[in-house]
């Protein structure tokens, strides 16, 4: 999705229009609706006063473009390169694994472990769909 798509998922999902928005984090309502157009792309400094308007992290707001396999896979690349992410096998499935030697791995387990435990609470019923997208956007 694209900054102005997500701006306005988040805001719709906090219940705002784009002049509450706009009122919480000091822009006007013409500047949230032309990031929403797409007409205008947000600088880092907007999309840091939005996210922490709608409580979320910046990253949520940041467009990541994954429109075909190989920018997914450019991404898992670089998770590789960052955190020691490899693909592995287990049962005939392909999974990914983490080089424990790693340094930065240890964060990056608990944050799986965390997400893990979201999704297993989310197909448990004890949380909403919406609830778990909430937890995912604020993540930190």
């Amino acid at each position: 999705m694209k900054t102005g798509e997500l701006i306005k998922k988040y805001r719709n999902a906090a219940g705002l229009t784009q002049v509450q928005l706009a009122e919480k984090c000091g822009m006007t309502d013409s500047e949230i609706r032309n990031y929403e157009l797409g007409n205008r792309t947000p600088g880092d400094e907007q999309i840091s006063a939005i996210a922490s308007a709608l409580e979320v992290s910046p990253e949520a707001l940041r467009e990541i473009p994954l429109t075909s396999a190989r920018q997914a896979l450019e991404l898992l690349f670089r998770i590789q390169d960052e955190f020691g992410l490899t693909p592995g096998e287990s049962d005939g499935d392909i999974v990914l694994k983490i080089d424990s030697s790693n340094n930065a791995a240890p964060k990056l387990v608990a944050a799986l472990k965390a997400w893990k435990d979201v999704v297993d609470s989310e197909n448990a019923g004890e949380m909403t769909h919406e609830e778990v997208e909430q937890w995912k956007a604020s993540f930190a």
